[in-house]
């Protein structure tokens, strides 16, 4: 008797096998493929011709870069790889095989339709009640372009560099005339490599002059005023150098996202190369609104957004807000930092921590309504204080406050967010965002972009996130309580077209 089973890598199949049998029914291929086929591609469709020949569907070609980029395939070579040899991408073909190119330009084609297919998903996991929108938490992650940062030449570099450049041509210019000159004693043609010199130079100082043009008209940002970050980068020039805490300097954008707390789905996201998130709130909260029909009952969001515009914008929007106002163990490093001198509104002063009496002593910009108006208080028992020489930098050793517009909707926010029931909301904040920014990163493997220019960006991070929610409806489930919605969902269409 035969101790082994036999075998061979030539073994046929006697009875042809369909590869739907190979993909289990709980497959996340098969959610990818549920959820296209339920989505409005009208937008999408009315784009082809009747001419010509016949283009491949585009829902497969969406469940492709759906399917692709949840399982951390990102780029159209590794998809065309993935459809030779990985059965959930074969069964999304149907049997087709699209060459990269293909699959590339339907990406490249169609990533401003990204969003709407994006506020699709969102409607339909709201219609299946994974979306309440009862706390909702905001949080940006800084994330590499296809781009070096060696590529970034800063403002004082390109001229040196254009400087040099020009010299050089000169030089190589007066060299071949006086080469021409004496071997002929007039002048001639310069030989090939002087003219090939000459204008790899000159093409790279055109170059420059373009980039340093662009860096003029750029308009400064508060935190990029230093000559290290006002650079441009010559591979994109939309994206900007950034600091990171794991990363160090890198050359990238900051996408924000907004999490809701039931399923932890995306249900807000904007994109930005802006190094702070502090101008970002905004933008996500309406990018909130236009996907889910509504605002959320709360909002937290880290000491990166704290700003009196934005506690101003959740107010107006009726949102229930609660932003960090200081980053934790700030107040503890520097005890006499502005955050603990106590304002009282009804003698209008100040008291610092050692229980000295600030007073009001001059009013800035008071008639000029393009600026705030501020108010100083000083200290005039600075000079008897023990802590005098930690508490006051001035030469005039008194300590002085000033005071804004804005503070009292700062200190709003602080003393809110520092009270027992804002700690307990706001400790929920790292448990909805960021597991969403670690799946993306460490699951999907999503660690750089692949596409140039902030719009092409902007477009892959929708597909990004997309491809998450998909993720999050498949382990919840979705497949259990789809069929219902799905047979509802129908019975809406044909009532609709009747």
């Amino acid at each position: 008797m035969a101790k082994f089973k036999a075998y061979s890598t030539e073994q046929g199949e006697l009875i042809p096998m369909y590869l739907s049998e190979w993909v289990p029914e709980e497959h996340l291929a098969r959610l990818v493929s549920d959820i296209v086929d339920q989505l409005d591609l009208s937008a999408m469709t009315s784009r082809y011709s009747n001419r010509g020949e016949e283009a491949y569907p585009p829902a497969m070609l969406l469940k492709l870069w759906f399917y692709g980029y949840a399982t951390g395939v990102f780029t159209s070579r590794k998809i065309h790889t993935a459809i030779k040899e990985n059965i959930p991408f074969r069964w999304l073909c149907g049997g087709h095989k699209p060459d990269f190119r293909t699959i590339s330009d339907f990406r490249k084609d169609h990533l401003e339709l990204l969003p709407g297919l994006f506020k699709q998903v969102v409607q339909i996991a709201m219609d299946l009640g994974y979306v309440s929108l009862g706390h909702v938490s905001i949080d940006g992650s800084k994330l590499k372009a296809n781009a070096s940062k060696h590529k970034a030449m800063s403002r004082e570099r390109m001229k040196q560099e254009i400087e040099r450049l020009e010299k050089e041509i000169r030089e190589a210019l007066e060299q071949a005339q006086q080469a021409d000159e004496q071997e002929e004693g007039q002048l001639s043609l310069f030989p090939e490599s002087v003219n090939a010199e000459v204008q790899d130079r000159q093409a790279r100082l055109e170059k420059i002059k373009e980039a340093l043009k662009q860096l003029e008209e750029r308009k400064p940002e508060s935190e990029s005023k230093t000559p290290e970050k006002d650079q441009i980068n010559f591979t994109d020039p939309e994206s900007r150098i950034m600091d990171t805490k794991t990363q160090g300097v890198i050359q990238g954008y900051n996408p924000q996202i907004a999490v809701d707390s039931d399923h932890h789905l995306i249900v807000g996201l904007k994109m930005s190369n802006s190094s702070s998130d502090q101008k970002q709130f905004g933008g996500v909260l309406e990018s909130i609104q236009d996907n889910t029909g509504s605002m959320p009952e709360k909002v937290s969001a880290d000491a990166g957004y704290f700003s009196a515009p934005n506690i101003e914008a959740a107010e107006a929007a009726q949102v229930d807000a609660y932003i960090a106002a200081v980053k934790e163990g700030k107040q503890a490093k520097n005890p006499y930092d502005k955050t603990n001198f106590t304002y009282q509104p009804e003698t209008d002063t100040y008291i610092c921590p050692a229980g000295k009496v600030l007073e009001l002593k001059a009013t800035q910009h008071a008639d000029d309504p393009n600026r705030q108006t501020k108010w100083v208080y000083e200290c005039s028992a600075c000079h008897e204080c023990p802590f005098q020489k930690d508490c006051v930098k001035g030469k005039s050793g008194k300590r002085t406050i000033t005071r804004s517009e804005t503070d009292p909707v700062r200190e709003a926010m602080r003393t809110k967010v520092q009270s027992d029931k804002g700690k307990a909301i706001y400790r929920r904040r790292k448990a909805i965002v960021e597991p969403a920014w670690g799946e993306m990163k460490e699951v999907q493997g999503f660690r750089q972009f692949h596409l140039r220019g902030e719009a092409k960006v902007e477009g892959e991070f929708v597909l990004l996130a997309l491809s998450y929610n998909l993720r999050k409806l498949h382990s919840a489930k979705y497949p259990k309580q789809a069929t219902v919605y799905k047979r509802e969902r129908s019975a809406q269409k044909r009532k609709n077209a009747a």
